[in-house]
């Protein structure tokens, strides 16, 4: 028979180290079927030899990996298309045109979507379509998390029950519960480009390490694999070998001395991020690390703050004052909730696997204690345990989420809010790099009361700036106070519109008892409304309007404030541009057909009653009663008359 001959003569024609049917049955069942199928091979051959023939065998292909990810998890993948409109910080009141993109999520518990915050970030249109269908369903983002490049999507509620029905009865992709080990087989699935149906890869666990991502985010761990990461895989999920989500794959090392780099965010950070969405006032952004530190490698630098040789860990050099006194200046951080840190900052992760020690606290959920061991004063310390918390830097991150943008015109000058994306601009000098830099690394509370830098962006074209072109530079100061943000810089011009309509109104009373002729001293009458110093920045110039007999003109200048999502905050009518004939006297200007030229160039309130008149090539910006300082004047600035 076929068994008895496959016993007998595969000692015969195999190496392994059979040497009798009995051993031969204790083989696994693929060996034994292979070693079963070479007899009869041998066989058929020999049939085909006496025919006359020449027959090749039929190669019998390798059985499956059972153990990897099966088509049925295949099924929670979808194809996400998206449609964006970013902000453009040069000028903040308009927006680029429609951009399209595709990547890849996958369905989580609680019916929701996983996927990266890059993939959806900025979206007004979401379309989802799930594995296997032809059909894609309307979605929005509900949580953005740019810290950890994380974002959850919903099916829209009218379209929710057909999306789901097509899903069918589906499992959520389960989270691993631990790190894959190195070496361990990998799948990644997505919808990169080239296709338009599933894309699997395969690969191996090669690292698992802390990397920096892409400012202005901070540092995030992340597992390091060989498997293809394309354009499009972002967002798609990675499977370990026991058919468990390892992580979200997210981004590739595209440098030209490197291949085959991919990296995916852990499971381990996906939990933490979606506890931080369940907070009933929102998504809060993971932990920063309080302090900043320094290696202890230096046997000088140990002497000098005579650290025994028996104490390893990091120098801090700089302490955030949310820590209340938990952690100092000079302290030495020998102990993470328990965890020994190393002279360079590692810890021990797992095994013989080191990491920074940031990966602790940049891990940490909300309501989590960090506690801290120090070497202070020639003793290990060990403070009461804290909850950490982001601590966002002075210029706003990312916009539509930790801030919403806004501008301030006044005049022919546009104002923003100085933030980290005004750094990729070419535009941007290196003393402004710099400016950024230095006030990023001040903790809150340690900010001179300042909220937020104010940013000169523009110097719109007109007569009044002719020859100025001077941008991209930090307002510091308006008529000699610090300026605290574009909110505050916006009551102080306000203030000065009240200053100015009650000289004006004086003047007007002034005028009917003059019988409405026009004051030829009026320049002079508004300088002595203010103080002498402040005299000397009044422009003193008004728009001589005629309609019938000639009076006195209170032509109204426009500046905006617009809020978050373009609203402009008065209701009241906006401006229109003068038809009525202007004469120049002496010192005077043709007020409203200034106004008349920039109107087009923004959206005017006529609830402000003030604009700038002038600016001198010290960048002071002369206004009634009012200067703004950019904090760089010249030597010497002409006299303007």
């Amino acid at each position: 028979s076929s068994s008895s001959s496959s016993s007998s003569a595969a000692p015969r024609m195999d190496s392994s180290p059979c040497s009798s049917p009995t051993e031969a049955v204790v083989m696994t069942e693929d060996a034994a079927i292979a070693v079963a199928a070479v007899p009869l091979a041998v066989a058929a051959a020999l049939v085909a030899e006496v025919a006359g023939t020449l027959a090749v065998p039929t190669p019998i292909p390798p059985a499956p990996a059972t153990s990897l990810a099966s088509p049925s998890v295949w099924k929670t993948v979808c194809l996400l298309e998206v449609v964006s409109i970013l902000w453009i910080p040069l000028c903040p009141w308009t927006r680029t045109q429609q951009v399209s993109s595709c990547g890849s999520g996958f369905i989580i518990d609680r019916r929701r979507i996983l996927t990266n915050n890059h993939v959806v970030a900025n979206a007004i249109d979401v379309r989802v379509r799930p594995h296997g269908s032809a059909k894609r369903y309307a979605a929005k983002v509900t949580t953005y998390g740019p810290d950890v490049d994380l974002a959850v999507v919903e099916i829209e509620e009218s379209v929710a029950d057909d999306f789901w029905k097509s899903v069918g009865d589906t499992e959520p992709a389960e989270l691993s519960e631990s790190l894959p080990a190195l070496q361990e087989t990998v799948q990644a699935l997505g919808f990169p480009t080239g296709g338009r149906t599933i894309c699997v890869t395969e690969g191996v666990v090669s690292r698992v390490d802390s990397i920096e991502l892409t400012p202005p985010a901070d540092t995030t761990l992340v597992i390091q694999i060989d498997a293809a990461i394309n354009p499009g895989n972002s967002g798609g999920p990675v499977f370990d070998a026991r058919g468990h989500c390892a992580g979200v794959a997210f981004c590739n090392d595209v440098r030209h001395t490197s291949d085959n780099i991919g990296y995916v965010i852990p499971a381990e950070v996906v939990r933490c991020f979606l506890q931080r969405c369940d907070n009933k006032d929102g998504y809060i952004m993971s932990p920063s690390v309080p302090y900043r530190w320094h290696k202890l490698e230096n046997q000088s630098l140990r002497s000098a703050h005579k650290v025994p040789d028996g104490i390893s860990g990091v120098l801090l050099t700089s302490v955030a004052p949310a820590m209340d006194g938990a952690l100092q200046v000079g302290d030495v951080l020998t102990h993470i909730d328990g965890r020994s840190i190393s002279d360079d900052g590692q810890i021990q992760l797992r095994g013989s696997e080191l990491i920074q020690h940031r990966y602790l606290l940049r891990n940490k959920r909300i309501g989590e204690p960090t506690v801290f061991r120090v070497f202070r004063e020639g003793q290990q310390v060990e403070p009461a345990a804290v909850e950490l918390c982001d601590l966002p830097p002075i210029c706003p991150r990312w916009p539509d989420v930790d801030y919403l943008p806004e501008y301030l015109i006044l005049g022919a000058l546009a104002l923003v809010p100085l933030a980290q994306s005004h750094v990729w601009y070419k535009e941007c000098h290196s003393e402004l790099k710099a400016t950024i830099y230095r006030w990023n690394r001040r903790w809150p509370g340690d900010r001179d009361n300042k909220e937020g830098l104010v940013l000169l962006v523009t110097v719109f074209a007109h007569e009044l700036t002719f020859g100025y072109r001077r941008g991209w530079r930090i307002v510091e100061s308006y008529n000699g106070i610090s300026i605290t943000s574009l909110r505050h810089l916006r009551e102080l011009w306000h203030r000065t519109r009240d200053e100015v309509s009650e000289v004006r109104g004086k003047q007007r009373v002034e005028a009917e008892k003059a019988g409405g002729a026009v004051q030829a001293g009026v320049a002079g009458y508004l300088r002595e409304a203010w103080p002498a110093e402040r005299g000397r920045h009044m422009a003193g110039r008004l728009g001589v309007h005629r309609r019938g007999a000639r009076r006195v003109e209170d032509a109204r200048d426009r500046a905006t404030f617009v809020h978050p999502w373009g609203h402009v905050r008065s209701t009241r009518r906006q401006g229109q541009a003068c038809d009525s004939q202007y004469s120049e006297a002496p010192g005077l200007m043709p007020h409203a057909a200034m106004h008349s030229r920039l109107r087009t160039r923004s959206i005017w309130d006529p609830q402000w009653d003030a604009r700038v008149h002038m600016l001198t090539d010290g960048a002071i910006l002369h206004g009634p009663g009012r200067s703004l300082c950019t904090g760089r004047p010249r030597k010497s600035a002409p006299s303007l008359a």
